[in-house]
């Protein structure tokens, strides 16, 4: 499994690209925005886009779907939850920040357990509330790679002070869903530098 890392747009949202390069299979998570800069990728690897994974959604993660799911017609995945916060303007934070209206369609719900598959690709989905409503980590168990959104970050977690954040239940909900990950465990999150299930366990003041 390959992960090609892309700061986009002008929080510099972490998106990626998650491929096999053996068969092509590949997903986009968090396709944040600049969708030419992904399409470019894709197109000069020869990938094959099989879905677009939202881990939440805040405007800064979602900017690049419509233009992805026109371009190559998959489904969109995210919790029911944040479905309804991607389609909100005030929820998804982007009159706030951006002042304008930003509304995406998510059209695959999932939940906490459910295992999905896409080609050489699975992912288990992981409901992490606190940041937002109920965030979805992404983890394969294969290769121990967690893409984390903006619940847990290198030597920080995500911010609470937005609507319907609880820092009380991100910190309770990552000692509970993620830090039981093996400690090799590469976190991938939704901005910033990697880090590891194990260095948070040992150095991360929140937790």
């Amino acid at each position: 499994m390959e992960v090609k890392t892309m700061m986009l747009g002008d929080l510099q949202t972490n998106g990626y690209i998650v491929y096999d390069k053996e068969s092509k299979d590949a997903v986009v998570i968090d396709p944040a925005a600049n969708p030419d800069r992904i399409i470019k990728f894709v197109e000069e690897n020869e990938l094959k886009i099989m879905g677009l994974l939202v881990t939440h959604g805040h405007f800064d993660h979602i900017l690049a779907i419509d233009k992805l799911r026109d371009e190559y017609g998959v489904p969109v995945f995210t919790s029911k939850e944040e479905k309804f916060t991607m389609g909100d303007p005030n929820d998804n934070l982007s009159l706030r920040f951006l002042g304008k209206s930003v509304s995406v369609k998510s059209n695959e719900n999932i939940e906490d357990g459910d295992i999905l598959e896409f080609g050489e690709l699975v992912f288990e989905c992981i409901k992490v509330p606190g940041h937002s409503n109920a965030s979805i980590c992404y983890y394969n168990s294969e290769n121990k790679l967690l893409f984390s959104g903006d619940t847990l970050f290198a030597s920080s977690i995500g911010r609470t002070d937005f609507y319907q954040g609880l820092q009380s239940t991100l910190v309770d909900k990552i000692k509970e869903k993620l830090l039981c990950l093996p400690d090799e465990t590469k976190v991938y999150p939704g901005h910033g530098l990697n880090t590891t299930i194990g260095y948070e366990k040992k150095t991360n003041i929140y937790l």
